[in-house]
């Protein structure tokens, strides 16, 4: 091997060392994206893609770019949850994570990515929601069962690499549309521990998914994009050292919808602090700004990116691919 990293006997902390080690500046900074790869020193990271009801590579949302890819469509979440069948939905989340390989490795088309937006682990407490399609139901047990059964399947039965990497959100009480950017949800310890955050650490704990996503409002005036439940519950207790990311915008508004903020370089700084290591943002300006202002370090940039890349050493992206079972998909010339 070239470097250590590459080297799969190696141990985990080890191999990120020496990649970041290498890294340049602006190749952490550019890593703090949804796509963390480093071509320069051949990796070939994954990026993200929607799935919550089947892999998304076409239709009106333009979702997989350039190429409209025909992938399987199941029904949408409160239809699979009718179902009362965590083992059905298993298999069909491992179709879609075996489609999400085949995509993202096959010399036909070389697109996607492995890291998949689902399931939604939120709870539908409200019809007027606005989303209640994308989960599973209202009771806490019922979705986190159901939701431990998406990630079982995205993530497949290897013991040591991921088929694919469920991404679950929206981390958390994400109950409402309207004014989301700038809404609070408030409630006690007992609702948060036995309610809203059941699902997600059924997938976190019980299922070993290591990605989610902060949601846009806030748990008690707290924005969760810098909300203190990121590291002291989803880190800390359930052991969640992989990606955790913003939704598309989360920065900005802790600025300009949740007023938290004065500047967006303040916003950036904490939130990378809170847990926050890829951003669906225009996060660039804002980062480089808390670092020329000593609001953050070049170390808790490190620290940060520590989280995608045990995501991508999960999926083998970091290994010879003839270690990784599921590099052989899609590789077939046969195959359509």
């Amino acid at each position: 091997y070239q470097y250590p990293f590459q080297n799969p006997d190696v141990q985990t902390e080890q191999r990120i060392d020496n990649l970041l080690s290498l890294m340049t500046r602006d190749e952490k900074l550019t890593a703090l994206g949804t796509n963390p790869s480093v071509p320069r020193l051949g990796v070939k990271a994954s990026g993200q893609v929607e799935g919550l009801h089947g892999l998304a590579q076409g239709g009106p949302g333009r979702w997989g770019r350039p190429r409209i890819i025909p992938t399987t469509t199941f029904p949408q979440a409160i239809g699979m949850g009718e179902t009362w069948d965590p083992e059905l939905i298993r298999k069909a989340a491992a179709e879609e994570g075996y489609e999400a390989r085949y995509i993202f490795q096959s010399p036909k088309y070389h697109q996607g990515g492995l890291v998949i937006r689902a399931p939604n682990a939120d709870l539908g407490r409200d019809p007027r929601w606005g989303r209640t399609e994308e989960c599973f139901g209202e009771d806490p047990y019922f979705n986190g069962t159901l939701a431990l059964a998406v990630v079982k399947g995205l993530q497949g039965d290897d013991p040591k690499y991921w088929q694919a990497a469920a991404l679950l959100k929206h981390f958390l009480a994400n109950s409402n549309e309207d004014n989301r950017s700038r809404s609070t949800s408030n409630f006690d310890q007992r609702l948060l521990r036995e309610y809203y955050s059941v699902p997600f650490e059924r997938g976190i704990v019980d299922g070993g998914a290591r990605a989610f996503m902060a949601s846009y409002n806030a748990h008690n005036g707290i924005p969760m994009t810098v909300n203190p439940i990121l590291r002291d519950i989803a880190i800390n207790e359930w052991g969640q050292n992989g990606i955790i990311c913003t939704d598309a915008g989360g920065l900005r508004f802790l600025v300009s919808e949740h007023y938290h903020f004065d500047t967006l370089d303040q916003a950036a700084a904490a939130a990378i602090k809170a847990g926050i290591n890829q951003f669906l943002d225009r996060y660039r300006p804002p980062v480089e700004e808390a670092l020329k202002k000593g609001l953050i370090s070049e170390a808790d940039i490190d620290q940060a990116l520590r989280g995608s890349y045990r995501v991508m050493i999960h999926l083998g992206l970091l290994d010879p691919p003839a270690q990784v079972p599921y590099t052989k998909i899609g590789q077939d010339p046969s195959e359509p």
